[in-house]
């Protein structure tokens, strides 16, 4: 078995992401951005908080979240609309068409905006992971353009009607000045009007250790054991991945630590509103409901 040392956040891991979240149904989470959006924007239209009339929710939701930054690929499509999809972006509406997806992996959630009719750009600031999704868009002739940036530096030659970053990414954003930062960026990237989707691993999740979780069948792709360890005094929780990976009938085992922050709703709204952002809306994860207090991973929906 070859080891080594721990890496850099998403660095190491890049080469067998897809393959490690494989089992992720990331079709059901970009229906659930566009019903978000739909059930927002009919609410600013005078329609009361219910459920949307349309994009529906097709299969099951995706139960416990696997609480990772990046994305599983779904089946290999050309560009035509993913089963269950709808005809146009939002039901016909010229908004939104363009998207930035922030901290966009290995650009799976990003092919998915593609095939379904978005223009589409992907930022990340893991080198390995951009590699990657520029692999696959050449193979696939996808025309995404990718950058590495990290999110509380965004600087773009674009804006876009909508930005989404998805999977606990901006946990990520361990100092508060940063995420305020992040924030600030992606409001001066995006059109008038335009959206901010995005979620966030909450206290909860942390102190009830969630990402906990482990694969160690000799048959899985990729064999890994994550342990967590939250702090409530500092808020960060820290956890140590280890992975098991076959290579040409070796086993190569390497580590990777990472690190996120819980924020409080009240903080996030705070850094929202301070960057400009004149409605927001929160969600229970995956569905239409409030936040609540056993909410372990909340979505927010910011509009400018």
């Amino acid at each position: 078995m070859t080891a080594s040392s721990a890496s850099e956040p998403f660095h190491a891991v890049a080469p067998y992401y897809d393959r490690l979240m494989s089992g992720i149904p990331y079709i059901w989470w970009f229906h659930y951005i566009e019903a978000l959006l739909m059930h927002v924007m009919g609410h600013l239209e005078g329609e009361p908080l219910g459920e949307p009339k349309h994009p529906k929710l097709e299969g099951e939701p995706p139960g416990e979240p696997k609480t990772t930054a990046e994305i599983s690929p779904p089946q290999k499509p050309s560009r035509e609309r993913s089963e269950g999809g709808i005809s146009e972006p939002l039901g016909g509406n010229s908004w939104p068409r363009t998207v930035l997806d922030l901290c966009c992996g290995t650009g799976n959630l990003t092919e998915l905006f593609y095939i379904n009719g978005y223009q589409v750009v992907g930022v990340d600031i893991s080198a390995p992971m951009i590699e990657q999704a520029r692999r696959k868009a050449h193979a696939d002739g996808y025309a995404i353009p990718y950058y590495v940036q990290d999110a509380a530096d965004l600087e773009l030659p674009h804006t876009f009607d909508l930005v989404v970053s998805v999977f606990d990414s901006l946990n990520n954003l361990i100092e508060p000045d940063r995420f305020a930062q992040c924030l600030q960026r992606v409001y001066r990237h995006l059109n008038m009007p335009g959206a901010f989707v995005f979620d966030l691993n909450t206290e909860y999740a942390f102190v009830h250790k969630m990402f906990d979780q482990s694969e160690r069948r000799r048959y899985a792709p990729v064999r890994y054991r994550w342990r967590s360890e939250y702090d409530p005094t500092t808020r960060l929780c820290t956890i140590r991945m280890e992975f098991w990976v076959n290579e040409a009938g070796k086993e190569r085992y390497f580590v990777e630590v990472h690190r996120q922050r819980a924020y409080s709703d009240a903080e996030v709204r705070s850094m929202l509103q301070a960057a400009g952002f004149r409605k927001v809306h929160a969600f229970d994860a995956y569905t239409l409901n409030p936040l609540h207090r056993r909410s372990d991973r909340v979505f927010y929906v910011a509009l400018r």
